[in-house]
């Protein structure tokens, strides 16, 4: 049920062209739905019911991948596109290190209680992801960009001044703030400026 439940997926996604504006909530409903199918999938003692949630778990797929995808290709520059995708797909490898990992839990653990504990994980980070204010923003250019001005300024205040653990401190607080797009747009902006 799962194939059908993607295919569905993005035939809907297709048919429909996603959300034109606030694209993070195509992301993160998507995310919470698909957490929340993976809970009852793991939970449920009954076929039809754990395909249902096998079905619409797969469904989610498509919409928050198409959203997701449509948020990196218009906030990135054209001019770097292919260093900002080609780092997001050596990041994608780490899908790989979730398979890995889901053997050793489920060997000990049982499967169902193992999927429906990820699943609740899952869901609650990104009902959380909900209420953090850069992300819901991740869409303002403008805003975006006055940010990396902002980071770039403290870090290279940070760096003459307070030592290395402030640069720490800044690159960590930068990493919750989309660091590839934002280092990215101010090397940009400076070499633009350089021509």
């Amino acid at each position: 049920m799962s194939g059908f439940g993607g295919l569905a997926g993005g035939v809907f996604m297709s048919v429909w062209g996603g959300l034109k504006r606030r694209r993070v909530y195509g992301v993160l409903v998507p995310m919470i739905c698909g957490g929340l199918a993976e809970i009852v999938l793991g939970l449920s003692p009954f076929l039809y019911l754990s395909a249902v949630a096998g079905f619409l778990s797969a469904a989610t797929s498509p919409l928050l991948n198409a959203h997701s995808q449509t948020i990196w290709q218009t906030q990135t520059p054209r001019e770097l596109q292919g260093r900002v995708f080609s780092v997001r797909l050596i990041a994608q490898f780490t899908r790989l290190i979730g398979t890995v990992a889901a053997g050793w839990f489920t060997g000990p653990f049982d499967p169902r209680y193992v999927l429906a504990a990820l699943g609740s994980l899952f869901a609650v980070f990104c009902v959380a992801q909900l209420f953090n204010p850069y992300l819901l923003r991740v869409e303002d250019k403008a805003w975006l960009d006055e940010l990396a001005g902002e980071k770039a300024d403290t870090a290279r205040f940070a760096d003459a001044e307070q030592g290395p653990v402030r640069v720490i401190r800044v690159a960590f607080a930068m990493s919750a703030t989309s660091p590839v797009y934002l280092r990215l747009r101010k090397d940009c902006g400076s070499t633009a400026n350089r021509r």
